[in-house]
């Protein structure tokens, strides 16, 4: 893990992070594609109940993306006993966070039927889930320290049998007439399976002893990170809304654009995390020679995933869009908005580069405040566009702008930075 940066080791860090996003997005269609065989009822719960375990997750995420800023940072040090401890102060704070956020969902779940329209079996789904919550917020530090340490090729293999044993128990418990209840009990029985089996094998480079000064390094670094998220959330929540008030067929053809975007965002979101390992190394091993030749490293590889990600997502939306849209109608809007996509896809990609790094370097208050300025740019863009004769266009358009104003301010904050180190 310490020695200099090359090409083929940031690939080695970076794939596999970048695949097992992507296998745990398609462990979430699996679920979907399992309850559309119990009826809409059904889809319409889970779906609902899916928008509150991805705010129940919010924190433990932040919490995870803060643990391995630091953790990267103690690994260049060559700091093995810090680093032990940080991921355990990191378990047990996600411990506390889990059983208060337990309490809360436990405590206020009768209101979702009424809150979100949805059929009462969502009370039976939430309620068993809330059993794994924490077997599964565990589960997500624990991933984040093997990757961290070098095990990323593990866990990704990991996270492919646990699709595969997800599938194939989900089908069980449908044939058996188990219904929702039963997907719901597969789902935390493979979280608990993942954390006993990680427990153990983090046995030996983790340490469970509480260190205030660790705890609040963690704490500094996971407030940002949680605003941060929280403003994304507001944002997608918002551009959702904008476009559903458009018309039917718009949000059809946005439904399946968002869909084939989260796909290629989960990829590059696990690239960027694999970057941030690395130039959390690098900064603790304090060393400006080898840290330049990281950065020239990871811009080299950007400048090619720039290219051929956008390149490979056209393929994919052109060959959905064929199996999805039989009216022609259909079709006009989706190609009509997919130029937008693109463009804004490889402005996320190519200034992936920066974001990496920042949060490689722990520059997490920047962060938040970039995504606050530019989500209220997307916001405003989107709701004075979607009013005019552009409709859905002017919505995609507000996203372009968005990954545009986010690359310009994030290169802008890393020349500073630049700049300031010299």
């Amino acid at each position: 893990m310490n020695e200099e940066l090359t090409a083929k080791k940031q690939l080695k860090i970076s794939l596999p992070i970048a695949f097992e996003n992507f296998v745990n997005l398609l462990m979430t269609l699996i679920d979907t594609l399992v309850v559309t065989t119990l009826g809409t009822s059904a889809v319409g719960a889970i779906g609902a109940m899916g928008v509150i375990i991805d705010i129940m997750q919010m924190s433990i995420q932040s919490l995870n993306t803060a643990n391995i800023a630091l953790l990267s940072k103690t690994i260049g040090e060559k700091n093995d006993e810090q680093s032990k401890i940080i991921t355990g102060n990191s378990i047990i704070i996600t411990i506390v966070i889990s059983i208060l956020t337990i309490l809360l969902v436990y405590l206020i779940r009768p209101i979702f039927p009424g809150l979100f329209n949805v059929d009462k079996i969502c009370i039976t789904y939430i309620t068993i889930r809330l059993i794994g919550f924490m077997q599964s917020s565990i589960v997500m530090i624990l991933t984040g320290h093997q990757r961290t340490i070098g095990k990323q090729g593990m866990i990704m293999i990991l996270r492919i049998i646990a699709v595969i044993f997800n599938l194939i128990f989900d089908l069980v418990v449908v044939k058996l007439d188990y219904g929702v209840a039963g997907v719901a009990w597969v789902t935390i029985s493979i979280d608990t399976a993942l954390c006993i089996f990680l427990i153990l094998k983090s046995k030996s480079n983790v340490k469970y002893k509480f260190d205030k000064g660790i705890s609040k390094q963690i704490f500094d670094f996971f407030k940002w990170n949680c605003v941060e998220r929280i403003v994304s959330k507001v944002d997608k929540f918002v551009f959702n809304i904008l476009v559903s008030r458009i018309g039917e067929m718009e949000y059809a053809v946005h439904v399946i654009v968002i869909q084939i975007r989260d796909v290629s965002q989960a990829f590059i979101q696990g690239f960027s995390d694999g970057i941030t390992i690395s130039i959390g190394i690098e900064s603790g091993n304090n060393n400006k020679e080898r840290m330049k030749n990281a950065k020239n490293v990871i811009r080299k590889l950007i400048n090619i995933f720039s290219v051929v990600v956008p390149i490979l997502t056209i393929i994919i939306a052109v060959i959905i869009a064929n199996i999805s849209f039989k009216e022609n109608e259909l079709l006009l809007i989706f190609y009509s908005v997919l130029p937008l996509l693109i463009i804004g896809q490889y402005e996320e990609i190519s200034g992936t580069y920066y974001y990496g790094i920042l949060r490689g370097i722990r520059e997490f208050k920047f962060l938040a405040q970039r995504n606050f300025v530019t989500s209220v740019i997307k916001i405003v863009i989107a709701t004075i566009l979607s009013y005019t004769v552009l409709g859905i266009k002017g919505v995609w358009i507000s996203y372009m702008v968005y990954c545009i104003v986010q690359k310009l301010l994030s290169k802008r904050r890393y020349e500073i930075i630049e700049e300031q180190s010299k």
